[in-house]
């Protein structure tokens, strides 16, 4: 039975997942007069070679860095390595709460990761997904100078964030930057050339790697929200998240923020839309009240990245239909819960769970605070946790405070 969830694993691709709760809060008001739109292609181009693309990319795609302070009670443990942008690199109490070999005092540290972004406008607007800043409490950006190996660095604000599209928008202090252009993702093909540019590891500015663009409507449930996502081969590792996916004309398509965690399908990643990337954008910046009176709305956020067990997975991999968790936010209700990635969810509060809409139905019936049972296949033993039905978050834009650190 292990070694069918193994094989079941290396199939599922993970998002990177998206933290329960409020997006992150930004510092930056927009007091611009005219509104603002993202640079769009010409109708017609000529194809560039790859070292023309990244020639052209580089000086649009940026790397970041964020601190975070973290504070623990030490009757639980979560490492200070647990993630680089949302993938799991640390490691979490083998004893859980209660543990004996904490204190039961609160205490911190200053957690650092990295990602991508990319420019896109003159002016020091940065796109990059949600996931790569949130929660943080300074982001830092690194700009390759034009003509040049070498970056300048910036402190960066947040404008605002769709935590349920993963998208942000930052604003740094600086003129004369390379807006990305972007392309038309509704006319990408599958099997045209694809590169993608950002920062793997956090550790390599402006690396690019290319491949083929390799499916264009790759549904995914991302935090219980799902997405239409560009699938392509071009390498992409962690800290490539928030960075660029570029067809051959050197145009922006998609926004990166996934790969496969299996060594097996390395190279496989995922991207948002750019058609889809440039409505939000242009409402983060333009239209922040409008906007989010339109759409926000609370959500019950359990803190899980899942995906549908089917009934020819099932059958296929000798498992329960349900919905299989592919990672589980930290601290999250999930997590107090017990619940843990490979999981399948079989039952929710005393009704049937067969995909990711039923667990999304049943949960938004609850009453926060209440108890409730979740029946789990883990191993091919099914248990029963219980959890805790969180307080419903806003999930939609966030507004700026002026302090950020009395969360």
């Amino acid at each position: 039975m292990k070694t069918m969830r193994s094989i079941f694993a290396i199939v599922v691709v993970l998002a990177l997942c998206v933290t329960a709760g409020l997006a992150v809060i930004g510092q930056a008001e927009n007091n611009n007069t005219e509104d603002f739109h993202v640079q769009s292609a010409a109708d017609s181009e000529q194809a560039l070679s790859i070292p023309e693309i990244a020639q052209v990319g580089r000086s649009s795609v940026v790397a970041i860095e964020t601190e975070t302070k973290v504070v623990y009670n030490n009757n639980y443990y979560n490492s200070p390595f647990d993630s680089l942008f949302g993938y799991g690199f640390g490691f979490g109490s083998p004893y859980g709460y209660g543990s004996p070999y904490g204190n039961g005092r609160d205490s911190s540290y200053t957690k650092k990761a990295a990602g991508s972004g990319v420019i896109i406008s003159e002016d020091g607007y940065i796109l990059t997904n949600n996931h790569v800043i949130s929660g943080a409490d300074s982001i830092t950006v690194y700009v390759q100078n034009q003509g040049s190996n070498e970056e300048t660095t910036y402190e960066a604000t947040l404008v605002g964030a769709s935590e349920s599209h993963d998208v942000a928008v930052l604003k740094i202090e600086a003129t004369g930057l390379t807006p990305v252009v972007f392309g038309n993702s509704d006319d990408l093909v599958i099997g045209e050339p694809a590169i993608v540019i950002g920062n793997p590891m956090g550790t390599v500015h402006g690396s690019v790697t290319s491949g083929i663009i390799s499916a264009t409507e790759h549904e995914m449930t991302i935090d219980e929200s799902t997405v239409n996502a560009i699938m392509t081969d071009a390498s992409i590792n962690p800290g490539n998240s928030g960075g660029g996916l570029f067809d051959q004309y050197g145009h922006m398509v998609g926004l990166v923020y996934a790969k496969s965690v299996s060594v097996q399908l390395e190279g496989i990643g995922y991207a948002i839309p750019s058609n889809d990337v440039v409505e939000y954008v242009e409402n983060i910046i333009n239209h922040r009240d409008t906007y989010e009176a339109q759409t926000n709305g609370s959500k019950i956020m359990l803190g899980i990245t899942i995906t549908d067990v089917t009934e020819a997975i099932a059958a296929q991999y000798s498992m329960p239909i349900g919905v299989y968790i592919t990672d589980v936010s930290s601290m999250s209700a999930a997590e107090r819960a017990g619940l843990q990635r490979g999981d399948i969810i079989v039952g929710f509060a005393g009704e049937k769970v067969t995909c990711a809409d039923d667990l999304n139905a049943i949960k938004a019936k609850q009453t926060p605070g209440d108890v409730v049972d979740i029946v789990i296949d883990r191993n091919g033993n099914e248990m029963t946790l219980k959890l805790v039905v969180p307080q419903p978050t806003d999930v939609e834009l966030t507004k700026p405070e002026t302090n950020r650190n009395d969360r």
